[in-house]
């Protein structure tokens, strides 16, 4: 499989936020959305969430991640106390006090955030600083969180979460599109062959 730089054409429209551990899940799917974003077809994003997440990493692997998380764009969420880093984050308006509380309340419904898993916490993190910045959905592993994506997309214009295969088949009908406008429009110059459909499917 080989990968060609894009001119300016490319689909980076397409913005997902990925969760912690999408740096580096090894699974076809995960590796081929990052490599789609490497290439420029799409755009990939990470929340100031993290690398709080990072910080509790061990050794050996902390620095491996880090430098993985450098190499996607990061968006600074509402503060959020023992949970955001001062210097990567902002002050939250009454809108996005809003926003996180009613992202938290429907992921974990009846949670109390003063004694729930902090992982919960920046979950909710990642998904509503995802809605804040427009992002088209959240992309991540965690069942708890897929199983919620009807009633996050109901309540936010249909920002989804999405597993991996999900977040593919968007990324394969958005570039089977491409292809087709530009096989219309030969003018508007070629795109690379890569990835084909074979590829797609093969995630």
């Amino acid at each position: 499989m080989t990968m060609a730089p894009l001119p300016a054409w490319n689909l980076t429209s397409l913005v997902f936020y990925i969760d912690t551990h999408i740096l580096d899940a090894p699974d076809t799917e995960t590796v081929l959305l990052r490599q789609l974003h490497e290439a420029s077809w799409i755009n990939l994003r990470r929340t100031d969430a993290m690398d709080t997440e990072l910080g509790s990493a061990p050794e050996e692997k902390w620095v491996t991640l880090t430098e993985a998380s450098a190499s996607y764009a990061e968006s600074f969420g509402p503060m959020v106390l023992d949970h955001s880093r001062l210097d990567h984050c902002v002050l939250g308006s009454d809108e996005d006090i809003a926003r996180n509380d009613l992202v938290f309340s429907t992921l974990f419904p009846g949670a109390d955030r003063a004694t729930c898993r902090k992982n919960h916490i920046r979950d909710a993190m990642h998904v509503a600083t995802a809605i804040r910045y427009g992002g088209r959905a959240f992309i991540t592993h965690e069942r708890k969180l897929l199983n919620k994506s009807d009633q996050i997309a109901a309540l936010f214009q249909g920002f989804r979460i999405w597993s991996p295969t999900e977040a593919l088949r968007e990324v394969a009908s958005a570039i089977a599109g491409a292809r087709e406008l530009y096989r219309r429009e030969p003018e508007r110059g070629s795109l690379p062959k890569w990835p084909s459909e074979e590829d797609l499917r093969s995630g």
